[in-house]
């Protein structure tokens, strides 16, 4: 037997015993084959289908797209949720399959046709419940395997006494069930602090789930915080969907920018805080959970309050312990504890051993940091790749922090020598001039006002490289 007979024998068998629906159609879109279990979806006799334009049986179809894309098996777009109008099925209503859709191509990658196979309705809601159930399964492990490898407040960094105090604070709060408000500005840390109390938690080995409430959309937040029916809405998906509250069950749920939460759902959420009980979009009964609430803002809430924005009911459903950060400007004497930790990171990563100048660091310390640590990082990492890749000058830095004059602040240091300070400043005039001129050389030389070759001499005196390295 020729293997084109065998294959064809094997294929017509996989068709017939298979519990899913297949369909296979030429370049033109004309069907060649169709079995038996689609056949009966469809509600038509095979002789009635094959040789007809795939688009006369089912107008909905997206073969031919898949054809035009070169869509293989295992491309991401491949699966999808085939609707079917009520006029075209058995079911004489509108209705659905998962489908896997892909090109045939020939030995010589030519497309000679598509073929789909078709999963319908009773084990697509087999699928579905699995998908749920994955997505929910997906973010314990996940969060598991996270909290395995880190240890509490250990990444919360700071020698000031209050930074002291508020890790000890966090770490008594993680020994609690009790809801937590933490304020303040951005960039200091809130999310950081939320993540090691429930690291230190006794539910650390439950899900940790993060939603930012000024990130979603008001009309999509309620789904989202608390899941909705099959049928819901026009949109809803086969099966429904889990809010956010059963995916952190047992577990913790952090919402981020709390002030930002619609009134209506703020009067769900203190009834969930409540009754410790949840209710679909669309559903007829309460869910029972299990979720430790932690809130963060950088609003005020008591002005809100005031104004009639938020719940003061919630707000003290909230604020059963309130953690307030502290900013960057309050506990200066670790602003280079954090660039040095950005900057080691940099190193590391790129294999490179860049250092901050003296000036630089002067800067940095005097500058007020109204973004906080995470302006600093941004800083760092910025200056990192404006660097020549040996060491972060004035010039590096943003002009906001270097300031429009570039001469040091003596620091009046012992080993802050005349002669140390001068080689510095002309080392940061160098910088400056190469990264102005794109380390042209030639053009460097112009700006400073030097011989090429006595600027070449400068910089190898300085430890300056000559070309610039990222």
């Amino acid at each position: 037997m020729a293997d084109q007979q065998r294959y064809q024998l094997i294929f017509e068998e996989l068709m017939d015993k298979s519990e899913d629906g297949f369909i296979v159609i030429d370049t033109e879109g004309i069907i060649t084959d169709i079995n038996d279990k689609y056949c009966d979806f469809l509600g038509r006799k095979k002789e009635n289908i094959l040789g007809k334009p795939i688009e006369q049986i089912i107008s909905t179809t997206s073969m031919y797209d898949v054809m035009n894309r070169r869509q293989r098996g295992d491309d991401a777009e491949s699966i999808y949720m085939q609707p079917y109008v009520a006029s075209e099925t058995k079911a004489s209503r509108k209705t659905y399959a998962i489908a896997n859709r892909f090109c045939i191509f020939d030995e010589n990658e030519q497309l000679i046709g598509a073929m789909a196979q078709m999963k319908f309705k009773e084990r697509s809601l087999d699928i579905a419940h699995e998908v749920l159930k994955a997505e929910h399964d997906y973010y314990k492990a996940e969060y598991q395997n996270q909290m395995m490898h880190t240890s509490g407040f250990d990444k919360y960094l700071g020698n000031d006494p209050k930074i002291h105090a508020l890790r000890q604070l966090g770490l008594k709060v993680s020994k609690t069930d009790f809801s937590v408000l933490i304020t303040g500005e951005t960039g200091t840390g809130k999310e950081l602090i939320a993540k090691s109390i429930h690291i230190e938690s006794h539910r650390a080995n439950e899900p940790l789930v993060c939603v930012n409430c000024g990130a979603i959309p008001m009309e999509l937040m309620e789904s989202e915080m608390f899941g909705y029916e099959e049928g819901a809405f026009t949109s809803a998906r086969r099966g429904g969907k889990i809010g956010k509250f059963q995916l952190a069950n047992h577990g913790t749920l952090f919402l981020d920018e709390i002030g930002d939460l619609p009134l209506p759902l703020q009067v769900k959420l203190l009834r969930v805080l409540q009754e410790h009980e949840i209710e679909k979009v669309g559903g007829t009964k309460p869910i029972p959970v299990d979720v430790r609430i932690i809130a963060a803002t950088r609003k005020n809430l008591q002005q809100m309050m005031e104004e009639g924005t938020f719940r003061a009911d919630l707000y003290y459903r909230l604020a059963v312990v309130t953690i307030d950060t502290v900013p960057l400007r309050e506990h200066p004497g670790d602003i280079m504890l954090y660039a040095n930790m950005f900057l080691e990171a940099l190193n590391h990563k790129f294999k490179t051993n860049v250092l901050f100048s003296d000036a630089a660091i002067r800067r940095l310390l005097d500058y007020t940091w109204p973004g906080n640590v995470r302006e600093l990082d941004n800083v760092i990492s910025s200056a990192f790749i404006s660097s020549d890749q040996m060491m972060i000058g004035l010039s590096d830095l943003p002009s906001k922090i270097s300031g429009s004059e570039p001469v040091p602040v003596i620091s009046g240091q012992p080993h802050d020598s005349l002669r140390a300070m001068v080689s510095q400043y002309e080392a940061d005039l160098i910088r400056s001039g190469l990264k102005k001129c794109s380390h042209n050389i030639t053009d460097t030389a112009r700006y400073l006002g030097l011989e090429r070759s006595l600027l070449y001499k400068k910089m190898k005196k300085l430890n300056i490289s000559i070309k610039k390295e990222i």
